[in-house]
Protein backbone atom coordinates (compact mmCIF):
# COMPACT_ATOMS: atom_id res chain seq x y z
CA UNK A 1 0.00 0.00 0.00
CA UNK A 2 2.70 2.64 0.18
CA UNK A 3 3.20 2.43 -3.71
CA UNK A 4 -0.63 3.71 -3.64
CA UNK A 5 -1.10 5.65 -0.67
CA UNK A 6 2.16 8.01 0.59
CA UNK A 7 1.91 8.10 4.35
CA UNK A 8 2.97 11.79 5.61
CA UNK A 9 3.38 12.63 8.98
CA UNK A 10 4.17 16.09 10.22
CA UNK A 11 4.97 17.27 13.47
CA UNK A 12 1.05 19.05 13.21
CA UNK A 13 -0.52 15.68 12.78
CA UNK A 14 1.50 13.88 16.08
CA UNK A 15 0.27 17.04 18.28
CA UNK A 16 -3.31 16.46 17.12
CA UNK A 17 -5.79 15.11 19.86
CA UNK A 18 -6.03 11.67 19.90
CA UNK A 19 -9.67 10.81 21.35
CA UNK A 20 -11.55 12.29 18.53
CA UNK A 21 -11.89 13.11 15.32
CA UNK A 22 -13.45 16.22 13.53
CA UNK A 23 -15.99 16.17 11.03
CA UNK A 24 -14.92 18.53 8.44
CA UNK A 25 -18.51 19.14 6.99
CA UNK A 26 -20.31 19.94 10.35
CA UNK A 27 -16.93 21.17 12.33
CA UNK A 28 -18.43 19.21 15.41
CA UNK A 29 -16.30 16.78 17.25
CA UNK A 30 -17.20 13.09 16.98
CA UNK A 31 -16.34 9.86 19.07
CA UNK A 32 -12.97 7.99 18.44
CA UNK A 33 -14.88 4.83 17.32
CA UNK A 34 -15.65 6.37 14.00
CA UNK A 35 -11.59 6.82 13.67
CA UNK A 36 -11.59 2.95 14.65
CA UNK A 37 -14.10 1.92 12.09
CA UNK A 38 -12.25 3.98 9.16
CA UNK A 39 -9.28 2.13 10.05
CA UNK A 40 -11.09 -1.39 9.78
CA UNK A 41 -12.18 -0.16 6.33
CA UNK A 42 -8.79 0.91 5.01
CA UNK A 43 -7.18 -2.78 6.73
CA UNK A 44 -9.95 -4.62 4.84
CA UNK A 45 -9.38 -2.56 1.73
CA UNK A 46 -5.91 -3.24 1.95
CA UNK A 47 -7.03 -7.04 2.08
CA UNK A 48 -8.65 -7.24 -0.69
CA UNK A 49 -5.89 -5.22 -2.80
CA UNK A 50 -3.51 -8.56 -1.04
CA UNK A 51 -5.75 -10.70 -2.31
CA UNK A 52 -6.35 -9.52 -6.04
CA UNK A 53 -2.52 -9.62 -6.02
CA UNK A 54 -2.29 -13.23 -5.02
CA UNK A 55 -5.23 -13.92 -7.85
CA UNK A 56 -3.54 -12.41 -10.34
CA UNK A 57 -0.48 -13.57 -9.60
CA UNK A 58 3.04 -11.90 -8.60
CA UNK A 59 3.52 -10.46 -11.61
CA UNK A 60 0.30 -8.39 -11.20
CA UNK A 61 2.04 -5.09 -9.23
CA UNK A 62 4.10 -4.85 -12.41
CA UNK A 63 1.55 -5.29 -14.64
CA UNK A 64 -0.40 -2.66 -13.40
CA UNK A 65 -2.18 0.46 -15.25
CA UNK A 66 1.45 2.78 -15.34
CA UNK A 67 1.49 5.89 -13.76
CA UNK A 68 2.39 8.82 -15.98
CA UNK A 69 3.60 12.24 -14.65
CA UNK A 70 4.09 15.37 -16.79
CA UNK A 71 5.86 14.03 -19.14
CA UNK A 72 8.13 17.00 -21.64
CA UNK A 73 10.99 14.47 -23.60
CA UNK A 74 13.08 11.57 -23.29
CA UNK A 75 16.22 10.20 -24.83
CA UNK A 76 16.54 6.15 -24.34
CA UNK A 77 19.76 7.10 -25.79
CA UNK A 78 21.18 9.55 -23.81
CA UNK A 79 22.28 9.19 -19.87
CA UNK A 80 24.14 9.35 -17.08
CA UNK A 81 24.79 12.67 -14.92
CA UNK A 82 22.63 15.47 -15.81
CA UNK A 83 23.56 19.13 -14.56
CA UNK A 84 22.12 22.56 -14.54
CA UNK A 85 24.67 25.58 -15.15
CA UNK A 86 25.54 27.76 -12.51
CA UNK A 87 24.13 31.05 -12.11
CA UNK A 88 21.87 32.55 -15.35
CA UNK A 89 22.96 30.83 -17.95
CA UNK A 90 20.33 28.31 -19.55
CA UNK A 91 21.55 24.89 -20.45
CA UNK A 92 21.26 21.24 -20.00
CA UNK A 93 24.52 18.69 -19.78
CA UNK A 94 25.01 15.61 -19.67
CA UNK A 95 28.00 13.31 -18.79
CA UNK A 96 27.22 9.59 -20.27
CA UNK A 97 28.15 5.73 -19.68
CA UNK A 98 29.24 5.96 -22.76
CA UNK A 99 32.26 8.73 -21.92
CA UNK A 100 31.27 11.44 -23.89
CA UNK A 101 29.37 15.08 -22.44
CA UNK A 102 26.89 16.58 -23.99
CA UNK A 103 25.24 19.96 -24.32
CA UNK A 104 21.22 19.60 -24.71
CA UNK A 105 18.24 21.91 -25.13
CA UNK A 106 16.48 21.92 -22.07
CA UNK A 107 13.29 22.45 -23.83
CA UNK A 108 13.13 20.16 -26.19
CA UNK A 109 16.37 17.08 -25.43
CA UNK A 110 17.70 17.92 -28.95
CA UNK A 111 21.54 17.62 -28.57
CA UNK A 112 23.46 20.56 -29.43
CA UNK A 113 26.70 19.14 -29.04
CA UNK A 114 28.83 15.93 -27.88
CA UNK A 115 32.34 15.52 -26.93
CA UNK A 116 34.65 12.90 -25.66
CA UNK A 117 36.12 12.66 -22.36
CA UNK A 118 39.79 12.41 -22.39
CA UNK A 119 40.88 9.56 -20.13
CA UNK A 120 43.68 7.46 -19.26
CA UNK A 121 45.03 5.95 -22.26
CA UNK A 122 44.66 2.81 -23.02
CA UNK A 123 41.58 2.16 -21.12
CA UNK A 124 41.80 -0.74 -19.77
CA UNK A 125 39.31 -2.80 -17.08
CA UNK A 126 39.93 -0.40 -14.65
CA UNK A 127 39.21 2.40 -16.21
CA UNK A 128 35.92 1.01 -17.53
CA UNK A 129 34.88 0.29 -13.76
CA UNK A 130 35.61 3.77 -13.07
CA UNK A 131 33.66 5.34 -15.37
CA UNK A 132 30.84 2.77 -15.25
CA UNK A 133 30.64 2.97 -11.31
CA UNK A 134 30.48 7.02 -11.31
CA UNK A 135 27.89 7.20 -13.56
CA UNK A 136 29.80 9.18 -16.20
CA UNK A 137 32.38 11.37 -15.30
CA UNK A 138 31.65 13.89 -12.90
CA UNK A 139 30.96 16.96 -14.86
CA UNK A 140 30.14 21.40 -13.75
CA UNK A 141 28.87 24.23 -15.35
CA UNK A 142 28.80 28.01 -15.58
CA UNK A 143 30.40 31.13 -16.71
CA UNK A 144 29.92 29.98 -19.93
CA UNK A 145 32.42 26.39 -19.79
CA UNK A 146 31.85 22.78 -19.00
CA UNK A 147 34.09 21.18 -16.55
CA UNK A 148 34.87 17.20 -16.71
CA UNK A 149 36.70 15.63 -14.22
CA UNK A 150 38.02 12.01 -15.57
CA UNK A 151 40.62 9.67 -14.09
CA UNK A 152 43.44 11.37 -15.49
CA UNK A 153 42.27 15.38 -16.78
CA UNK A 154 40.71 18.13 -15.93
CA UNK A 155 38.91 18.76 -18.89
CA UNK A 156 37.15 22.27 -19.93
CA UNK A 157 35.33 22.74 -22.97
CA UNK A 158 32.87 26.23 -24.21
CA UNK A 159 29.30 25.90 -23.36
CA UNK A 160 28.33 27.49 -26.34
CA UNK A 161 29.81 25.04 -29.05
CA UNK A 162 31.61 22.48 -26.78
CA UNK A 163 35.04 23.45 -28.52
CA UNK A 164 37.90 22.25 -26.11
CA UNK A 165 39.19 25.07 -24.22
CA UNK A 166 41.72 23.59 -21.75
CA UNK A 167 42.75 20.86 -19.74
CA UNK A 168 45.17 19.78 -16.89
CA UNK A 169 46.47 16.61 -16.28
CA UNK A 170 45.86 14.62 -13.17
CA UNK A 171 48.91 13.00 -11.37
CA UNK A 172 48.65 9.61 -12.08
CA UNK A 173 46.57 7.06 -9.77
CA UNK A 174 44.74 10.13 -7.96
CA UNK A 175 41.16 9.18 -7.52
CA UNK A 176 39.44 11.78 -5.73
CA UNK A 177 38.53 13.97 -8.42
CA UNK A 178 36.36 11.73 -10.53
CA UNK A 179 34.75 10.19 -7.61
CA UNK A 180 32.98 13.74 -6.62
CA UNK A 181 33.80 16.46 -9.16
CA UNK A 182 34.67 20.15 -9.70
CA UNK A 183 32.71 23.45 -8.95
CA UNK A 184 32.42 26.07 -11.70
CA UNK A 185 31.79 29.94 -10.72
CA UNK A 186 33.35 33.35 -10.58
CA UNK A 187 35.46 32.69 -13.19
CA UNK A 188 37.08 29.75 -12.17
CA UNK A 189 37.03 26.33 -12.26
CA UNK A 190 37.75 24.71 -8.83
CA UNK A 191 39.23 21.44 -8.83
CA UNK A 192 41.17 18.26 -6.59
CA UNK A 193 44.85 17.57 -8.08
CA UNK A 194 46.27 14.95 -6.38
CA UNK A 195 45.30 15.77 -2.31
CA UNK A 196 45.61 19.55 -3.39
CA UNK A 197 42.33 21.82 -4.09
CA UNK A 198 42.99 23.66 -7.49
CA UNK A 199 41.90 26.94 -8.83
CA UNK A 200 42.09 27.74 -12.51
CA UNK A 201 40.94 30.53 -14.41
CA UNK A 202 37.62 29.63 -16.47
CA UNK A 203 38.80 31.27 -19.29
CA UNK A 204 42.27 30.58 -20.12
CA UNK A 205 43.13 27.26 -17.99
CA UNK A 206 45.98 29.66 -15.42
CA UNK A 207 46.55 28.31 -11.99
CA UNK A 208 45.35 31.14 -9.72
CA UNK A 209 46.31 29.31 -6.36
CA UNK A 210 46.61 25.59 -4.72
CA UNK A 211 46.04 24.56 -1.14
CA UNK A 212 46.08 21.16 0.57
CA UNK A 213 45.54 22.10 4.45
CA UNK A 214 42.76 19.19 5.14
CA UNK A 215 41.29 18.73 8.73
CA UNK A 216 43.78 16.53 11.08
CA UNK A 217 44.62 15.14 13.97
CA UNK A 218 46.87 18.15 14.08
CA UNK A 219 46.07 21.58 16.46
CA UNK A 220 43.39 21.83 19.31
CA UNK A 221 39.90 22.73 18.22
CA UNK A 222 37.68 24.59 20.34
CA UNK A 223 34.04 23.62 22.25
CA UNK A 224 32.61 24.34 18.67
CA UNK A 225 34.75 21.99 16.77
CA UNK A 226 36.80 24.51 14.64
CA UNK A 227 40.44 24.15 14.17
CA UNK A 228 43.13 27.06 13.89
CA UNK A 229 45.78 24.18 12.55
CA UNK A 230 46.12 21.81 10.39
CA UNK A 231 47.62 18.91 8.70
CA UNK A 232 48.75 17.70 5.22
CA UNK A 233 46.62 15.12 4.63
CA UNK A 234 44.61 16.74 1.99
CA UNK A 235 41.36 17.27 0.96
CA UNK A 236 39.00 15.14 -1.33
CA UNK A 237 36.77 15.71 -4.42
CA UNK A 238 33.51 16.68 -2.27
CA UNK A 239 33.79 20.45 -3.26
CA UNK A 240 30.71 23.13 -2.41
CA UNK A 241 31.07 26.30 -3.75
CA UNK A 242 29.00 29.82 -2.63
CA UNK A 243 29.67 33.39 -3.74
CA UNK A 244 33.56 34.27 -2.77
CA UNK A 245 33.93 30.83 -0.35
CA UNK A 246 34.71 27.57 -1.76
CA UNK A 247 34.24 24.30 0.99
CA UNK A 248 36.33 20.73 0.60
CA UNK A 249 35.63 17.68 2.63
CA UNK A 250 39.03 16.27 3.76
CA UNK A 251 40.29 13.32 3.09
CA UNK A 252 40.16 12.23 6.54
CA UNK A 253 37.39 14.16 7.90
CA UNK A 254 36.43 17.22 8.55
CA UNK A 255 35.37 20.41 6.35
CA UNK A 256 37.40 24.04 5.13
CA UNK A 257 36.62 27.07 3.78
CA UNK A 258 38.84 28.76 1.58
CA UNK A 259 38.57 31.95 0.34
CA UNK A 260 37.72 31.50 -3.30
CA UNK A 261 39.88 34.36 -4.57
CA UNK A 262 43.23 33.76 -2.98
CA UNK A 263 43.12 30.57 -1.68
CA UNK A 264 43.33 31.22 2.40
CA UNK A 265 41.94 29.00 4.80
CA UNK A 266 39.31 30.55 6.61
CA UNK A 267 37.99 27.68 8.98
CA UNK A 268 38.26 24.26 9.42
CA UNK A 269 35.70 22.54 11.21
CA UNK A 270 36.62 18.82 12.95
CA UNK A 271 33.60 17.88 14.74
CA UNK A 272 31.96 16.20 11.35
CA UNK A 273 33.26 13.24 10.27
CA UNK A 274 34.07 11.52 6.65
CA UNK A 275 31.41 13.67 4.07
CA UNK A 276 30.13 11.28 0.52
CA UNK A 277 27.66 13.77 -0.43
CA UNK A 278 29.11 17.91 -0.99
CA UNK A 279 27.55 20.23 1.71
CA UNK A 280 24.50 22.94 0.67
CA UNK A 281 24.89 26.49 1.69
CA UNK A 282 21.99 28.41 1.20
CA UNK A 283 21.36 31.85 3.64
CA UNK A 284 24.73 31.94 4.94
CA UNK A 285 24.45 28.09 6.58
CA UNK A 286 26.25 25.35 5.62
CA UNK A 287 24.39 22.07 5.27
CA UNK A 288 26.41 18.77 5.82
CA UNK A 289 25.24 14.91 5.77
CA UNK A 290 27.87 13.31 7.43
CA UNK A 291 26.45 8.97 6.64
CA UNK A 292 28.44 7.54 9.59
CA UNK A 293 30.22 4.05 9.83
CA UNK A 294 26.88 1.91 10.69
CA UNK A 295 23.30 2.21 9.62
CA UNK A 296 21.40 4.46 11.29
CA UNK A 297 24.53 6.56 12.50
CA UNK A 298 24.30 9.52 10.18
CA UNK A 299 24.40 13.21 11.32
CA UNK A 300 23.41 16.38 9.75
CA UNK A 301 25.26 19.55 11.03
CA UNK A 302 24.44 22.87 10.05
CA UNK A 303 27.34 25.20 10.35
CA UNK A 304 27.80 28.96 10.22
CA UNK A 305 28.94 29.59 6.60
CA UNK A 306 31.47 32.46 7.90
CA UNK A 307 32.70 31.04 11.11
CA UNK A 308 32.03 26.92 10.84
CA UNK A 309 30.82 26.91 14.09
CA UNK A 310 28.20 24.37 14.68
CA UNK A 311 24.47 25.68 14.41
CA UNK A 312 22.74 22.67 15.38
CA UNK A 313 23.25 18.96 14.38
CA UNK A 314 20.71 15.99 14.60
CA UNK A 315 22.56 12.40 14.71
CA UNK A 316 21.25 8.47 14.79
CA UNK A 317 18.93 9.26 11.19
CA UNK A 318 18.66 6.03 8.96
CA UNK A 319 20.24 8.23 5.88
CA UNK A 320 22.10 6.73 3.40
CA UNK A 321 21.46 8.80 0.59
CA UNK A 322 22.20 12.78 -0.67
CA UNK A 323 20.99 15.80 1.16
CA UNK A 324 19.00 18.45 -0.69
CA UNK A 325 18.07 21.90 0.88
CA UNK A 326 15.85 24.34 -0.18
CA UNK A 327 12.90 26.84 1.00
CA UNK A 328 14.33 26.49 4.34
CA UNK A 329 14.23 22.96 4.25
CA UNK A 330 16.54 20.19 4.51
CA UNK A 331 15.48 17.04 3.27
CA UNK A 332 16.89 13.76 3.34
CA UNK A 333 15.96 9.98 1.53
CA UNK A 334 16.66 6.66 3.11
CA UNK A 335 15.95 3.50 1.47
CA UNK A 336 11.47 4.36 1.37
CA UNK A 337 11.49 7.07 3.57
CA UNK A 338 11.67 10.54 3.00
CA UNK A 339 11.95 13.57 5.52
CA UNK A 340 11.97 17.25 5.61
CA UNK A 341 14.17 19.05 8.67
CA UNK A 342 13.44 22.95 9.61
CA UNK A 343 16.85 24.70 8.24
CA UNK A 344 16.61 26.83 11.29
CA UNK A 345 16.57 24.16 14.26
CA UNK A 346 17.14 20.82 12.53
CA UNK A 347 13.31 19.82 13.77
CA UNK A 348 11.49 17.59 11.45
CA UNK A 349 8.74 19.38 9.86
CA UNK A 350 7.59 15.92 8.24
CA UNK A 351 8.28 12.10 6.98
CA UNK A 352 6.88 10.47 3.80
CA UNK A 353 6.72 7.32 2.60
CA UNK A 354 8.51 6.83 -1.18
CA UNK A 355 8.40 3.29 -3.11
CA UNK A 356 11.74 1.44 -2.89
CA UNK A 357 13.27 0.59 -6.26
CA UNK A 358 13.12 -2.39 -7.16
CA UNK A 359 16.32 -2.78 -9.40
CA UNK A 360 19.87 -2.43 -9.01
CA UNK A 361 21.75 1.04 -8.17
CA UNK A 362 21.88 4.11 -6.36
CA UNK A 363 18.33 6.02 -5.87
CA UNK A 364 18.31 9.83 -5.84
CA UNK A 365 16.75 12.85 -4.09
CA UNK A 366 16.76 16.95 -5.21
CA UNK A 367 14.62 19.65 -3.87
CA UNK A 368 13.67 23.10 -5.88
CA UNK A 369 11.28 25.36 -5.88
CA UNK A 370 8.60 24.42 -3.33
CA UNK A 371 9.00 20.74 -4.84
CA UNK A 372 10.94 17.69 -4.12
CA UNK A 373 11.44 14.95 -6.71
CA UNK A 374 12.75 11.13 -5.86
CA UNK A 375 13.99 9.46 -8.54
CA UNK A 376 14.44 5.15 -7.77
CA UNK A 377 16.65 2.90 -9.47
CA UNK A 378 13.90 1.53 -11.55
CA UNK A 379 12.79 4.32 -13.93
CA UNK A 380 10.57 5.70 -11.53
CA UNK A 381 9.93 9.67 -10.84
CA UNK A 382 7.54 11.04 -7.48
CA UNK A 383 6.95 15.02 -7.00
CA UNK A 384 6.11 15.69 -3.37
CA UNK A 385 4.86 19.27 -2.24
CA UNK A 386 8.31 20.39 -0.24
CA UNK A 387 6.02 22.50 2.21
CA UNK A 388 3.25 19.33 3.40
CA UNK A 389 5.29 16.33 2.37
CA UNK A 390 1.90 15.93 -0.15
CA UNK A 391 2.57 14.02 -2.88
CA UNK A 392 2.26 15.95 -5.97
CA UNK A 393 2.29 13.32 -8.99
CA UNK A 394 4.42 9.72 -9.94
CA UNK A 395 5.59 8.79 -13.22
CA UNK A 396 6.89 5.26 -13.79
CA UNK A 397 8.06 2.88 -16.94
CA UNK A 398 5.46 0.27 -18.72
CA UNK A 399 6.91 -2.26 -17.20
CA UNK A 400 8.66 -2.59 -13.43
CA UNK A 401 11.42 -4.96 -13.47
CA UNK A 402 13.93 -6.36 -10.77
CA UNK A 403 16.00 -7.53 -13.35
CA UNK A 404 18.15 -4.48 -14.27
CA UNK A 405 21.96 -3.61 -14.50
CA UNK A 406 23.38 -1.82 -11.91
CA UNK A 407 22.68 2.08 -12.51
CA UNK A 408 23.38 6.10 -10.33
CA UNK A 409 20.25 8.02 -10.54
CA UNK A 410 21.08 11.39 -11.10
CA UNK A 411 18.53 14.30 -10.88
CA UNK A 412 18.77 18.25 -11.93
CA UNK A 413 15.64 20.35 -11.02
CA UNK A 414 14.94 24.49 -12.03
CA UNK A 415 11.28 25.91 -11.54
CA UNK A 416 8.88 23.14 -11.88
CA UNK A 417 11.06 21.31 -14.71
CA UNK A 418 12.92 18.02 -13.22
CA UNK A 419 15.79 16.47 -15.16
CA UNK A 420 16.31 12.41 -14.61
CA UNK A 421 19.51 10.39 -16.10
CA UNK A 422 20.73 6.84 -15.18
CA UNK A 423 21.47 4.37 -17.27
CA UNK A 424 18.23 3.51 -19.02
CA UNK A 425 18.28 7.34 -20.57
CA UNK A 426 17.02 10.97 -20.01
CA UNK A 427 14.11 12.51 -19.20
CA UNK A 428 12.19 15.80 -18.52
CA UNK A 429 9.19 16.24 -16.66
CA UNK A 430 7.07 18.78 -15.50
CA UNK A 431 6.46 22.57 -16.70
CA UNK A 432 8.70 23.27 -19.98
CA UNK A 433 11.71 25.76 -18.73
CA UNK A 434 11.60 29.58 -19.55
CA UNK A 435 13.28 31.27 -22.34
Amino acid sequence: MSEVMSDVNSDATQNETRNETRDETRGASVPARRQIDRRRLLLSAAGGLGALAVTGGVGWWVRRPQARGPRLWSAADLGGRVVLPAGAQRGLFASGYDGRVRALDPGTGAVRWSREVRAAAPVDQLGVWQLDSSGGWPVAAGDGVVCVVSTSHVQVFDAASGEPRWEVALPQGADSGWKQGPVVGGGAVFAVHGSALRCYDAASGALRWSGEGAVGAVGDPDASGVSDVSDASGVSGVLALDGDTVYAAGQRGGLLAFDARGGERRWAQRTVGVLDTPPVVERGVVHVLENGPTPGSARVFALDAATGRVVWQRGRLPVAGPLSVADRAVCLLSGDRLMALDADTGETRWTAEVAAGLGRGVSSMTAADGAVYVGTNDDRLFAFDLASGLPRWRDEPERLREDTEFTRVFLAASGSAVFRGSRSGLRALGAPPSA
